[in-house]
């Protein structure tokens, strides 16, 4: 129940006094009002999700259909603790989508608008989070609402992605964090109950983060942080501990569950994460990549994969805004001088339960950004998902930077109400710049159709139950054909998730169709020629369904392996240069594979370069150098003779070069067979100063 500010003052104040301790105290919104503030805050998320989903998200996604068909098979009685392909991904949402297919049906909008719902939580989440952080300041908790309600557009896309994982690893951060918070609040009034209570709260939102996705080690690690910098004030001991550790397994059993069934599965992809990143020599550059690209997208001022922002003033404003915002916050939790009582218990009520909570959501913060930076994700610069747990962390602090700054009269008031602003004119602009075909899957640069419709009526109509085609295609056609169509993608261009759909494929016993992009028929038609396999082909929606074979093809997905076998033979060449110069190399490369090698213009032409290493190291210096055409198309068993022209590097030192041949924005060579550009095949130079 909310009190009085005359009710909260402390105890043995009156007067002036009590008037002086007021002015700096939380200010209550009236009660009577919240419901209808809720009311509208939810409208405008709503409001927010509608615009996106009809914008860009009204497609699934092969990813978001696996969660589909997962929810699909949960509802026949299949028991899963982790998603198809992803020990470290728990089904939490595909149970929800499973409950919610149940009652509303199987369809792209219910799976959609499922996430959109559940996203709602998170508004909650960082209500609860920024009132507590702001010492029970409401105006404070309706500010990070409002901020996640018509949040960035990243977290609006994300809202309605049923992809599962990220974004309730936000909820569950932001709640446990509360949690946490009212379990030190509760340790002040000096109950025993009351913070262990609280306590167990916390350590069962952390174990069921820790199922749903392994980003909710930020969370964890910032709790763990926060109980040895200020757990003494709990005054819990032994018990307490073991109490919230049999919450945290609790919360957790799914997790325990599958890695006793499969023992260390999750251990071991969490090992092989870690192998991936570390600490190197690009680790300064991946720091300028995100605040580049991660953070423009982070804060709405750029969509996911798009190659520029949404303007320079877009980006300046979103965040020039967040950092007046937490800096907002962190002026909040100067501590003043205690010289008199009114000061100590102004201290006592008001700065810290800020102060603990500010420093929680940085270290929080600080935690997230360095695992991102640090880590084995650099393929996701453009698409930051490892950093949409922040969304549970920094509205709540920006809403209490926020709210500090509207109690004060003058110039940091005008600022805190032009912050908000700026941050609303972002988020509502880049809904407004927002586009499907940014965030559109491809296959081999071909946009995936938006709607399946005519494909899945040329499948009926040419009775197909079973073909081979890309992962971006399949589990769609799966899921909206109710798994009368069984796709599989033989790992074209992701690992299968589901592998029983793979293995009834494969085990049919007359040959299967294959739906391909364009380019990809090219390869398909000219290899079953080749072969002489007889087939159909007819041409739906930009892509090609290759149907009545008559012989069974196993080589799916057809490509550049197929023609990738060659002979390099290197002839002799001044070992010897200058910097910046230029040394010409004699190549001689033969065609060892089944297929004919096209000459320039044709798409599929095959071209020579060269990479330059360090030969101590055998890191690259320098990965991409000019293409030499082959001059003349090759069929197989022919050779070709080159003049490489290797550019030697600036720095004076020894290095070598290693002739590779590629297919432009295909593949190069040495992708399918290593033993091209392996240590045999290095072919050494010096640099030095000419005299």
């Amino acid at each position: 129940m909310e009190q009085s500010q005359e009710a909260n003052a402390p105890s043995g104040m009156t007067g002036s006094s009590q008037e002086k301790v007021g002015t700096i105290l939380p200010k209550a919104a009236p009660p009577g009002m919240l419901p209808f503030v809720w009311l509208g805050l939810m409208a405008l998320a709503l409001v927010a999700r509608a615009l996106i989903y009809f914008r860009v998200e009204n497609v699934l996604h092969a990813e978001e259909a696996v969660q589909g068909l997962m929810g699909r098979h949960i509802l026949g009685g299949s028991v899963q603790l982790f998603t198809y392909g992803y020990p470290y991904l728990g089904t939490l949402q595909a149970h929800l989508l499973a409950l919610c297919q149940a009652i509303f049906g199987s369809s792209v909008a219910v799976l959609k608008w499922t996430a959109g719902f559940e996203s709602l939580l998170l508004i909650v989440a960082n209500y609860l989070l920024a009132r507590d952080v702001a010492g029970g300041d409401r105006r404070a908790g309706l500010i990070a609402a409002f901020l996640t309600a018509v949040g960035p557009l990243y977290l609006i896309e994300w809202s309605l992605r049923p992809r599962g994982g990220h974004l309730e690893v936000a909820t569950l951060s932001a709640l446990s964090f509360w949690a946490l918070l009212r379990a030190f609040r509760a340790a002040q009034v000096a109950s025993r109950l009351s913070p262990l209570k609280w306590l167990a709260l916390c350590a069962f939102l952390l174990g069921l983060g820790w199922w749903v996705h392994l980003t909710m080690f930020y969370a964890i690690a910032t709790c763990a942080i926060a109980l040895a910098l200020w757990g003494g004030r709990l005054r819990v001991g032994i018990r307490a501990g073991m109490i919230a550790g049999v919450c945290f397994l609790v919360g957790s059993l799914p997790f325990w569950l599958y890695n006793v069934k499969y023992p260390g599965r999750t251990f071991a992809r969490i090992w092989s994460l870690i192998c991936a990143g570390g600490v190197g020599p690009g680790v300064l550059g991946r720091a300028v990549e995100t605040a580049r690209a991660s953070v423009p997208i982070f804060l709405g001022s750029r969509q996911t994969e798009a190659a520029y922002s949404f303007g320079t003033v877009m980006v300046l404003a979103s965040v020039v805004a967040t950092v007046l915002a937490i800096g907002a916050a962190i002026a909040a939790i100067r501590r003043p001088r205690a010289d008199s009582a009114v000061e100590a218990n102004r201290e006592s009520a008001v700065s810290t339960p800020r102060r603990e909570g500010v420093l929680l959501l940085l270290i929080f913060s600080v935690i997230a950004l360095a695992v991102f930076i640090l880590g084995p994700s650099a393929d996701q610069i453009r698409d930051p998902r490892p950093l949409l747990p922040l969304y549970g962390a920094l509205p709540p602090l920006m809403g209490v930077g926020i709210a500090a700054w509207l109690e004060a009269r003058g110039f940091r008031g005008d600022l805190a109400m032009a912050i908000l602003v700026a941050l609303a004119l972002v988020n509502v602009g880049g809904y407004r710049r927002a586009e499907r075909k940014i965030v559109q899957p491809k296959i081999q640069g071909q946009p995936v159709p938006t709607s399946l419709e005519l494909l899945r009526d040329c499948l009926e109509i040419y009775d197909i139950t079973l073909l081979h085609t890309h992962f971006y295609l399949g589990y769609r056609l799966t899921f909206e054909t109710g798994e009368q169509v069984i796709a599989s993608s033989d790992n074209d261009p992701d690992p299968e998730r589901y592998p029983p759909y793979a293995e009834k494929v494969r085990a049919s016993e007359k040959p299967v169709a294959f739906l391909v992009g364009s380019h990809l028929a090219e390869w398909m038609e000219a290899d079953l020629k080749q072969r002489g396999i007889g087939f159909a082909e007819t041409a739906v929606q930009d892509l090609r369904l290759f149907h009545n074979l008559t012989a069974p093809y196993r080589d799916y997905p057809p490509g550049p392996q197929m023609c990738a076998s060659a002979t390099i033979v290197v002839g002799a060449y001044d070992k010897q240069a200058g910097p910046d110069e230029v040394l010409f190399v004699k190549v001689t490369v033969t065609n060892r594979s089944m297929m004919a090698w096209p000459a320039p213009p044709n798409w599929r032409a095959v071209w020579l370069s060269y990479h330059v290493l360090n030969p101590r190291t055998g890191r690259t210096v320098r990965y991409d150098y000019p293409r030499f055409s082959l001059g003349k198309a090759l069929e197989p068993g022919q050779s070709a003779t080159v003049i490489l022209e290797v550019e030697t590097p600036r720095r004076p030192g020894l290095y070598v070069f290693v002739p590779d041949l590629l297919i432009e924005e295909v593949a190069w060579f040495s992708a399918f067979h290593p033993d091209l550009v392996a240590k045999p095949n290095w072919r050494e130079f010096s640099v030095g100063t000419r005299r």
